[in-house]
Parts: C-alpha cells; structure tokens; sequence
C-alpha cells in the first residue's frame, strides 16, 4: 500500500531553493520573498486533492496516479502550462515533467519532503505535519 500524504503540512525550512529557481529561470518578482507555506493534502487511493497556501495566495491541484495533468505550482513559479504525470515509486508520491524533470514527495521522520529535480539541481522543502 502506498503512502498516505492526507493531512494538512506546514513549511519548516527549505534547501538548495535559490539555485533551483536560478535554474528554472524564474524571474526575481515571482520568487516567494516568504517562504513559509501550508499544503492541505485528501488522497483517496490513487486520487489526490492538493491546496497550497502561500503569501502570493491559494492554488489547488486534483490529479489521479498515472494521468497527466497541468500543475498549477509550476505553472505558477515558470508561467507556462507544464504537464507532469503523476506515478508511485514505491511510497514515493513523484511527478515526472520533461527531460527527466520531477517533483517527489515522501514521508520520513514524521515530516514529508518535497524534493525539486531540474536540469541536474535539486532542492528539498521541508512539511511538518500539523
């Protein structure tokens, strides 16, 4: 059985970010200037429900394992529509975009990870549960 991700998260510290956006290109005025951030996560099995609040405002993203979908975090910090497909990798929640690209959630020591992987660099988000 996979992972459960159910639960409300809160931001706790972040690693490697600044290059990761130096990366992405991500221009200076969408760059969070706070970082903190609360994600609401409702999974039913393979179905996922994900609300995002930051300083900058709410997103939400549904998505199901397996069916790509438009994800509004990226698409938020990049500005474009990037398709990602949601898939397990053994309690691993990941989201492979392009050229290897990804997006991984895990759960470890009571805090869930979000690991960013893009052209070689990555950054890692750090959730407690709240």
């Amino acid at each position: 059985m996979p992972a459960n991700f159910s639960g409300t998260w809160k931001h706790s510290k972040s690693e490697g970010l600044a290059p990761l956006l130096d990366a992405l290109k991500v221009p200076a005025e969408k760059r969070p200037s706070d970082e903190s951030s609360t994600v609401v996560i409702n999974q039913s099995g393979d179905n996922f429900s994900v609300k995002t609040t930051t300083g900058a405002g709410t997103r939400e993203a549904n998505f199901s394992i397996g069916t790509p979908f438009v994800d509004a975090d990226i698409k938020e910090l990049r500005g474009k529509d990037i398709e990602v497909t949601p898939e397990w990798n053994g309690d691993k929640l990941v989201m492979k975009g392009q050229g290897g690209n990804s997006l991984t959630r895990e759960l470890a020591g009571g805090q869930m990870i979000v690991t960013f992987d893009f052209g070689g660099v990555s950054a890692k988000r750090f959730f407690n549960k709240a």
